[in-house]
C-alpha cells in the first residue's frame, strides 16, 4: 500500500512584517499535489485531511498565532517554526526587509523534507 502524505501550511494571520514574511515563504511551497497554504485552519480541515495530511505552523514571532490557531481547532501541527527566534528578523513595517528570505525558505524546505521523509511509500 501507497501512502503519500500532504502538507498544509499554516502561515501566521498577523499584518506586520514577519507575519507577512511567513506568508511569503509559505508561497513558495505551494504544490498542487503535495503542499498546500491554509487560508484557515478551522474550515478547510475535515477528518480526512487531518488524517492524510502533516501540518506546519509557520509563526512569524514567539507569540505563535498560527500554533495558537491550531490550539482552537484542537488539532497538533507536526511541526512549529517560529522565525523570529531562529533569525530574528525586526518585527515592524518595513515591509522591504521581506526580499532577503532565503534563508527562511531553507528552513521550512527542511522541514518539508524531514515531513515528507517520514512518510511511508
Amino acid at each position: 500500500m501507497v501512502t503519500i502524505m500532504n502538507i498544509g501550511i499554516f502561515p501566521c494571520q498577523g499584518r506586520c512584517n514577519v507575519s507577512m514574511m511567513t506568508k511569503t515563504v509559505a508561497e513558495f511551497f505551494v504544490d498542487d499535489e503535495i503542499i498546500r497554504v491554509l487560508p484557515h485552519v478551522g474550515l478547510p480541515l475535515d477528518n480526512e485531511s487531518v488524517i492524510h495530511e502533516k501540518f506546519i505552523a509557520l509563526n512569524g514571532c514567539p507569540a505563535k498565532c498560527a500554533s495558537k490557531e491550531f490550539e482552537i481547532a484542537r488539532i497538533k501541527p507536526h511541526e512549529e517554526i517560529v522565525m523570529t527566534k531562529d533569525f530574528d528578523p525586526k518585527n515592524n513595517e518595513k515591509y522591504a526587509e521581506l526580499l532577503n528570505i532565503d534563508e527562511e525558505v531553507s528552513l521550512v524546505q527542511e522541514v518539508i523534507e524531514r515531513l515528507l521523509g517520514s512518510t511511508v511509500v
